[in-house]
């Protein structure tokens, strides 16, 4: 080789040998920077509004709205600023003015598109109210509530008096007793007086915090009402729990139930079961829980196939030989925000890289791995933009309880 080849050669290696360590010693974009980028794909003044998979509609979504809410209180209260206290006012007044999209007179929220829930035959109009959509609009108000510097006296007592007629409808018509406690409805038509346990239990989260956080409020037979519901709910919850080696466990619907309907909870499901029975557990509930708050952190191992977070818990070993479904988006989000929540930084932290790595390019997050953004939902990723929220703001008090 020749002296010129040769300090040629040199002088390339050295290049791309600067460039390699440049690029490792990048950090990576940190999880305020994350949420910053996410954030921004929900327009201030349309914040729910976007496309969803359910019949690819394009409108406003009030679980959309109920869970960016949340998400940018969490944020207030932890790092507040200008932007961020205008979309918690924005995203309240949107959910308080359209809090009777069905047109009966009653407060609630649910879908802009019809939907079958269970697949039975029997579709629900458009705007039909759904106790999973209402119980995460709740979550959302009562979180507003929390960042109480952004409101005056009376605009605390509009909203709180919202959550109090919503909670006391649930509780006076859309409930049935059974398993050992009772159970809220999957939606207020009879067809679908079923438990499916998730949406009671993400419910149970906002009746929990209000008895806890706004007991003056309430009427002495309202809060023995709210209060029994809720511990009949935590012990309907508790009788159909399956323990595994200490951790909590459920079928989506317990059996028996009147469409024979039998399959585990998802990922999504499993994490809005363990997020309102654990704030139930976070604001006094009276009914013991037979695990720990360790334990049902510990579940979130169970999802991880091959380093790849699945929707199922995936048993190897299993008759069937079925293979580990991927974890859509919004089961990672879910997963991210219990974990973040409750001091689980690890997990956490496996998690956001796993939906970094499976769904994006970010902010514009796909619903499903690799699925690319012709399939980007708001309603799937802001359940990712609540997760980053408790972990980009973490608590600094540690003995938080809601």
């Amino acid at each position: 080789m020749k002296k010129t080849e040769m300090l040629l050669t040199i002088a390339v290696c050295v290049v791309l040998a600067s460039a390699t360590v440049s690029r490792a010693a990048e950090p990576t974009s940190s999880p305020q920077k994350l949420y910053a980028d996410l954030l921004a794909t929900f327009p201030e003044d349309r914040q729910g509004y976007g496309k969803d998979g359910f019949l690819l509609v394009v409108d406003h979504q009030p679980m959309t709205y109920g869970l960016v809410l949340s998400a940018e209180a969490v944020h207030f209260q932890r790092k507040p600023n200008d932007e961020t206290q205008r979309r918690v006012r924005k995203a309240v007044r949107w959910l308080m003015d359209n809090r009777d999209l069905d047109g009966d007179g009653l407060p609630g929220w649910g879908l802009p598109q019809p939907w079958d829930a269970w697949a039975d035959g029997t579709t629900n109009g458009p705007n039909h109210v759904y106790t999973i959509t209402t119980a995460i609009v709740l979550d959302g108000l009562m979180d507003a509530m929390e960042a109480r510097p952004l409101w005056t006296e009376n605009e605390i007592k509009e909203m709180r008096g919202l959550v109090i007629d919503v909670v006391m409808r649930w509780c006076r018509s859309i409930w049935s007793d059974g398993y050992g406690g009772g159970f809220f409805w999957y939606s207020p038509s009879r067809n679908d007086e079923i438990f499916g346990i998730n949406a009671p239990a993400m419910f149970l989260s906002g009746m929990a915090r209000l008895l806890h956080d706004h007991k003056q409020a309430l009427q002495p037979d309202q809060f023995a009402l709210i209060q029994s519901r809720a511990d009949q709910l935590a012990r309907a919850i508790v009788s159909t729990v399956e323990i595994r080696d200490g951790q909590p466990f459920w079928l989506y619907a317990p059996e028996p139930n009147k469409l024979n309907h039998h399959r585990p909870n998802d990922l999504l499901h499993h994490f809005y079961t363990l997020w309102g029975i654990e704030r139930y557990r976070d604001c006094g509930g009276r009914v013991p829980l037979p695990w720990s708050r360790e334990a049902a952190l510990r579940t979130a191992d169970r999802f991880w196939t091959d380093g790849k977070l699945c929707d199922y818990e995936y048993v190897k070993d299993k008759a069937s030989g079925c293979p580990p479904v991927s974890a859509r988006l919004w089961s990672a989000g879910m997963m991210l925000a219990f974990c973040a929540k409750y001091g689980d930084t690890a997990q956490a932290e496996k998690c956001l890289r796993a939906i970094q790595q499976d769904y994006g390019p970010w902010p514009q997050l796909s619903c499903a791995p690799k699925a690319g953004v012709k399939n980007v939902f708001p309603r799937q990723s802001s359940h990712v933009l609540l997760g980053l929220a408790f972990h980009a703001f973490p608590d600094r008090n540690p003995d938080a309880g809601r």
